[in-house]
């Protein structure tokens, strides 16, 4: 976390090398095995409601995840003719131990209270609550079930309607 112009490659490439770069190995080393093998199916991806939208103090982090989309588009395209499907999910603030780092990191750059960003994120969602695991998990379910079987090149929002806003 940090503004734009303070952040350095270092960070750029650490954040790319994790959110991209790495997504992009595990998904073509799946692709590759279901083609090999024949198997139809559903690869699913983790991007984020940042990559849906710029912030300002998570520049990088956004850029990654909207590069997660791009990739889960274009793998969906090149993989329907061997009947794989490749969708993602794009959680907005989900309720787990790392908002207590998270939230710590908006305190030190927003000169917020500790809990404060926390209570004020949940607070925006016009559900009115931070998403617990659980929500994402039901999603990745449904995905990954024949109940989706006519859905690809798909990122469906799990974030209460916050990327809306």
């Amino acid at each position: 976390m940090g503004s734009i112009l303070d952040a350095d490659l270092d960070q750029f490439d650490r954040l790319f090398g994790l959110n991209v770069r790495a997504a992009y190995v595990v998904m073509q080393a799946v692709a590759q095995s279901m083609v090999k093998e024949g198997s139809a199916g559903s690869i699913i991806n983790l991007a984020s409601q940042a990559g849906h939208r710029g912030e300002a103090l998570v520049a990088h982090y956004c850029a990654t995840k909207a590069a997660v989309i791009s990739y889960t588009q274009s793998a969906a395209l090149a993989l329907a003719p061997h009947k794989i499907r490749v969708n993602a999910i794009s959680p907005g603030v989900i309720d787990t131990p790392m908002w207590k780092d998270v939230d710590a990191l908006f305190a030190k750059f927003e000169g917020k209270k500790p809990g404060e960003k926390k209570r004020e994120v949940g607070e925006a969602v016009p559900l009115g609550y931070m998403g617990k695991p659980f929500e994402v998990a039901r999603v990745a379910v449904f995905l990954a079930s024949d109940q989706s079987q006519y859905i690809t090149a798909q990122t469906l929002c799990v974030d209460g309607g916050s990327v809306l806003r």
